[in-house]
């Protein structure tokens, strides 16, 4: 009881605590920090300090509060007003007047404080050797913002300010910090006072100092508007490998004004780090071994993914840690999106297609269902945040297409400039540039858990004249959520038998729409994002196969192998996470997954002879509503289309514990799913010895094979539901297959004739 009692007093304290962060800010408007790092002890790892406040009041107060973490205060004065008392409480630094202040009034309040520095493993003060620097916010920290290990403050996004830095340091060393260095001056001992400042408005989190033996390395870019510095502070040793490393930065800026407009800061600076990184203005904390001294992606990747945040984050900042993916998203977005650019449209595509697969395929397995909006602290700087972000962004460049995006995505950073921003705020701006009311796509993208599966029912083409009339019914469902959606636009090629394409964006409203078009060519297939554009919960991969051998479709959990081929075949695989819509009633005691099916379009030229392999995992995350029961018996079942009735096809299964393979000789076009019979409708397995048996595939349509354990030198007799024997057939070996096409549809059973033990097995006739 004792530790239950203790647990939820520490939960108050936590609560208490975190609701006095939320309560900080909300009487006062911070409009400007001078900040004096007076004293930096390198030896002994403590800051002393004084840090002056320009604010004005929102309302009458007697109190207010600011944040500070781990230091102490030793003094704090008000310029007009008497501060009769301040108190520390954990964060919180509380500070008393001896009358009330109406609201509207400018108050200058200088706190003296200093002591030891915080950090955690990422984020806050990181003392090394003879270098010190900030990280503005923490992973673990919640709230996230760590601007108050180094300054009071009111430390969340909305606030935000223009800042003075002053850094008194040793004469041998060298400060970077945001915004422009003013000067320095000398106070006559081995000190000087380094000034810097920041005259565009923005929140704590992205003010940062360094200090040790830096170099500069500098550079100028010609902006749209101005020319920009650029400045890389680095360590001794890595300035001679600065200009490789940071060889293309003047070309990614150069995308990113053209595309979301002006650089809006002061340089596009960068600083060595131990660890990073992280987006400061003018000051990006870059880590170390990125400075390779190479022209490489993977320090690209992190220079342009920290320059996009100069308009994603620093420009517009989200509004609560719930909507980063305004920052993050968008800044991994962009750090793919240059690459069209600099290296080609279709590096571009291709890296996007493969981060939606990645995500599809695994964000749920680490974080959950969860939205895009409103994200757990704990999750705040997580894959949902960073990288299912940055593929929303992608789906929505490509509904709106590529020019009206980028357009919009300007007029929204141009409204909330140096201002904060939330997911509603971002629907509202695009929604007013493009007069496209993006409520539907939002909800459904960003505001629901999951993903939708958008899926080809079926088609039908009708000759017009030299051209056809095309109808495609599609479908949707959602993985990770109960939604249907609306205003829905959806890309889908249609292919002809020279495999010649045309891309057409479909829209409707619901679950079920009607789509037409004209085409130059008759069709004999509909694609669904042929060209990966949209998150959607589907795994597709094409392949043409023009030699024997195999083909690994990776996450669409299927495999190919090419047995014969004359010319070649494109084959095309669709694996829908989801469960596929059903035409007419299924048979009783035949359920169907509902976690999903594949579609298979193969289109040959010439003769072909390909396997195909499906692959199960009756696990947690895949396919755990089949098997509920170990008598249960898993089938693979075909349709040609969603027009029609499942039913039985050829395969082998093999399966090994929760992993499992339907093999069919020769796959089709069409569509396969996963069917499971009940333990009532399944074959019995009671009573198994040397005479057991096993059979497949069940339920059948043609034949039904046999393989039994050993040889066999005896007769299977197959009789039907009233007990009359329907096939009396002798066996002599370990194998048999049986001809039903004369059988009439239902359910029958299998037994050996001369078993002492009475073995049997039911089968289904579909």
């Amino acid at each position: 009881m004792k530790y239950v009692l203790s647990l939820l007093m520490a939960l108050c304290l936590s609560f208490s605590s975190w609701a006095k962060n939320n309560e900080v800010g909300e009487t006062i408007d911070v409009t400007h920090y001078e900040i004096n790092l007076n004293t930096i002890d390198f030896t002994n790892k403590t800051i002393e300090a004084v840090t002056t406040l320009t604010l004005i009041t929102k309302a009458e107060i007697n109190t207010l509060e600011l944040e500070l973490k781990a230091m102490e205060v030793s003094s704090v004065v008000c310029d007009s007003h008497e501060a009769s008392s301040f108190s520390q409480d954990e964060d919180i630094l509380s500070i008393t007047f001896s009358s009330s202040i109406a609201a509207d009034t400018e108050l200058s309040i200088t706190i003296s404080y200093g002591g030891n520095t915080f950090n955690e493993n990422w984020g806050g003060i990181h003392w090394s050797n003879e270098y010190v620097y900030n990280l503005g916010v923490g992973f673990d920290s919640q709230p996230h913002n760590l601007g108050k290990t180094w300054f009071p403050c009111v430390d969340d996004f909305n606030d935000k300010a223009t800042y003075d830095i002053n850094l008194t340091i040793d004469e041998s060393m060298t400060s970077s910090c945001g915004g422009i260095h003013i000067g320095t001056s000398f106070n006559g001992t081995s000190n000087k006072i380094d000034h810097w400042t920041i005259s565009q408005e923005i929140p704590t989190y992205l003010v940062s100092f360094a200090v040790g033996n830096f170099e500069l390395w500098s550079d100028i870019y010609q902006g749209v508007e101005n020319m920009i510095p650029i400045t890389v502070y680095a360590k001794p040793n890595q300035i001679d490998k600065i200009a490789a490393t940071f060889f293309n930065t003047k070309e990614i800026a150069a995308f990113f004004e053209e595309k979301f407009g002006p650089f809006p800061f002061n340089r596009i600076g960068y600083v060595s780090t131990s660890l990073g990184c992280m987006e400061h203005v003018d000051n990006i904390a870059f880590s170390s071994s990125l400075i390779t001294g190479t022209t490489n992606l993977d320090s690209e990747y992190f220079i342009s993914h920290e320059m996009a945040h100069s308009w994603f984050g620093n420009l517009v900042t989200c509004a609560s840690a719930g909507d980063m993916w305004l920052n993050e998203g968008f800044a991994t977005f962009c750090n793919n999106y240059y690459l069209s650019a600099l290296y080609g449209e279709e590096m571009f595509a291709e890296s996007m297609s493969d981060l939606i697969d990645n995500i599809i395929n695994t964000c749920h397995n680490k974080e959950g269902w969860i939205p895009l909006n409103n994200i757990p602290l704990d999750l705040t700087y997580g894959t949902t945040v960073y990288d299912k972000g940055a593929i929303i962004v992608y789906t929505m460049m490509n509904y709106l297409g590529r020019e009206t995006f980028d357009k919009a995505i300007r007029y929204y950073l141009d409204k909330y400039s140096y201002k904060s921003a939330s997911s509603e705020d971002l629907r509202d701006a695009i929604s007013e540039h493009t007069g496209i009311d993006m409520s539907d796509f939002f909800d459904t993208w960003v505001f629901t858990a999951g993903s939708p599966v958008y899926m080809v029912q079926h088609f039908t083409s009708t000759p017009n004249g030299n051209k056809y009339d095309v109808e495609v019914i599609m479908t949707q469902d959602h993985r990770g959520a109960e939604h249907v959606g609306n205003s829905v636009r959806y890309e889908v090629t249609f292919i002809d038998k020279d495999w010649n394409t045309h891309s057409e964006m479909l829209s409707w409203d619901g679950e079920t729409g009607v789509c037409t078009t004209t085409l130059d060519f008759e069709p004999v297939a509909v694609f669904c994002d042929y060209n990966n554009k949209f998150a959607d919960g589907s795994i597709d991969k094409t392949y043409i196969l023009e030699s024997t051998g195999s083909n690994n479709f990776g996450e669409a959990k299927f495999k190919a192998t090419t047995k014969e081929i004359s010319e070649s075949t494109l084959l095309r695989v669709e694996h829908h996470w989801a469960g596929p819509k059903s035409a007419g009633e299924l048979p009783e005691g035949l359920r169907i997954s509902s976690d999903r099916y594949w579609t298979i379009h193969r289109i040959d030229k010439g003769n072909a002879t390909i396997e195909g392999e499906f692959q199960y995992h009756n696990t947690a995350n895949y396919d755990q509503n089949l098997m509920v029961n170990e008598n249960d018996s898993i089938v693979l079942l075909y349709r040609a289309d969603g027009s029609k009735m499942w039913q039985s096809i050829d395969y082998v299964h093999q399966s090994y514990g929760n992993f499992g393979r339907m093999t069919v000789a020769d796959i089709k076009s069409g569509d396969y799913t996963l069917g499971m019979w009940d333990e009532k409708h399944a074959s019995i397995r009671e009573m198994k010895d040397e005479t057991g048996f096993e059979m497949f595939p069940n339920p059948a349509r043609e034949k039904i094979n046999i393989i039994f354990q050993n040889e066999i030198n005896d007769n299977i007799i197959m009789t039907n539901i009233k007990g009359q024997v329907v096939k009396d057939i002798a066996v002599n070996g370990k194998e048999i297959t049986i001809n039903i096409e004369d059988l009439a549809d239902g359910t029958y059973f299998l037994k050996l004739k001369n078993s002492e033990i009475q073995n049997f097995k039911t089968v289904f006739k579909l």
